[in-house]
Order: structure tokens, then C-alpha cells, then sequence
């Protein structure tokens, strides 16, 4: 299977995972590391302190959970498209997808992406789903209250 239907499978497989099922600890678990590193300064820059490791770990799980509550529908209603190139030794895949989610009675379309990065030419891949911070900076907001 080449690549871009791999990934393309990937995103679908973690999408309906990570929002439709709700199934947050077995949908992280695919994650890189950098998107932890990335909550960890956007929760200092707002306010929310210094956190690290297990703290850092439950306050993501904490706000992807606020969201859930709030989520009433989430659908993948198309991948728009995915591209692969090499970027200083990395295998880099971008899927580009429109979803629709409902919120508070509240249907919004969104387009995305997921990044996905392999650092072995493709054997194994983790993922960026930056939705994640999205989702941290409403609960900020207090979006989900």
C-alpha cells in the first residue's frame, strides 16, 4: 500500500477514534511527542502553570473530556486530499479533511489537517492533531462550561 492511501486509512482510523467514539486514551497513544511539548507552552502562556509529565498528561486528557461533554455530533465528510514529501530526514504526511461537528445545539464545518511524521522512511508513523489545542484554547475561553 503506498503512502498516501496508508495514511489517508490512518487518519480515518484515528478521526473516528479520537471524535466520533470518544476513545481519547487509545487515540492519543498515536501521538507525537511534540504535541505534548506544544500544550505544555500553550498552557504556561495561558496562565494555567508549568506543567510537565502526568500533570501536563491529565490536563490535555481534562479538556479533550470538556469537549466530548459538548460534542453531540462529530462526522468526517471528506479527506480533501494528502501529501508526502522528505523534510530534513523525516517522511512527512499531511491529510487535509472537512469535518462537521455539532456543539450546544451549534453545527459548525471545519477544515483541518493531521500530521503525520515518520522518522524511519515510513515503517512506523506518529501523529499532530492540533484540533487538541483548539480544544484547550476554548476550554480557556470557557467555551465549554
Amino acid at each position: 500500500m503506498n503512502d498516501t492511501l496508508f495514511l489517508q486509512k490512518q487518519a480515518y482510523n484515528y478521526l473516528t477514534k479520537m471524535y466520533i467514539e470518544k476513545q481519547y486514551d487509545s487515540a492519543s497513544v498515536l501521538w507525537d511527542k511534540r504535541v505534548y511539548l506544544e500544550m505544555e507552552d500553550f498552557y504556561k502562556k495561558n496562565n494555567k502553570g508549568h506543567l510537565t509529565d502526568t500533570t501536563l498528561f491529565k490536563k490535555v486528557k481534562s479538556d479533550v473530556y470538556k469537549y466530548y461533554a459538548q460534542l453531540h455530533k462529530f462526522t468526517i465528510d471528506s479527506l480533501l486530499g494528502t501529501t508526502v514529501e522528505i523534510d530534513n530526514g523525516y517522511k512527512m504526511g499531511y491529510v487535509f479533511y472537512q469535518y462537521t461537528h455539532t456543539l450546544k445545539d451549534k453545527t459548525t464545518s471545519n477544515k483541518t489537517m493531521l500530521m503525520f511524521i515518520s522518522e524511519d522512511n515510513g515503517k512506523t508513523w506518529v501523529l499532530q492533531d492540533w484540533t487538541v489545542k483548539w480544544i484547550a484554547d476554548q476550554v480557556v475561553k470557557k467555551m465549554f462550561e
